[in-house]
């Protein structure tokens, strides 16, 4: 019998799986346009701010570029980590485990470079929370005895 908080956690896995590759595929499309883009718009004679930005800090492609590879992988981790979970694996177990903590490394990680080498302005970091809420739901709910115990006699 599968506990319902483990059923939860699997099916919020894939939801947010499959957000994370949509939302990280189309960043990487938007990276990889943005400095043609942007030299179009300077070519026409159009001034922004993000776009003075984007040609004073190529740094700031090059990291929406990894962080949405890097985003995408992670996706999938996520998506095939809650399908063994929901099916009761304990490398289903162990990979959303290890996914939750990468998760969260990343969100640290990923926040220090954007403040610190690409210059993101600190106050649009308000998602940060967001971010590892559910890393952290995770790592709470799957350490529980109940939980552990129930991935022991399934064969853990």
């Amino acid at each position: 019998m599968r506990p319902t908080a483990v059923t939860v956690i699997g099916i919020l896995g894939i939801v947010f799986g499959i957000l994370g590759l949509c939302c990280n595929l189309v960043g990487l499309g938007a990276a990889g346009s943005l400095p043609m883009l942007a030299e179009m718009a300077q070519q026409s004679g159009e001034q922004s701010a993000e776009l003075q930005q984007m040609l004073n800090n190529p740094g700031l492609v090059r990291f929406t570029m990894v962080s949405s590879v890097l985003g995408l992988l992670l996706s999938l981790w996520l998506i095939v980590a809650s399908i063994l979970l929901l099916g009761m694996k304990p490398i289903g177990y162990t990979l959303m485990l290890s996914n939750a903590v990468v998760l969260l490394l990343w969100a640290i990680v990923g926040t220090i470079v954007g403040i610190a080498i690409v210059g993101v302005d600190p106050t649009s970091l308000v998602g940060v929370p967001i971010q590892i809420a559910f890393p952290v739901a995770v790592l709470i709910v799957l350490t529980r005895p109940n939980i552990k115990e129930a991935f022991q006699s399934s064969g853990f």
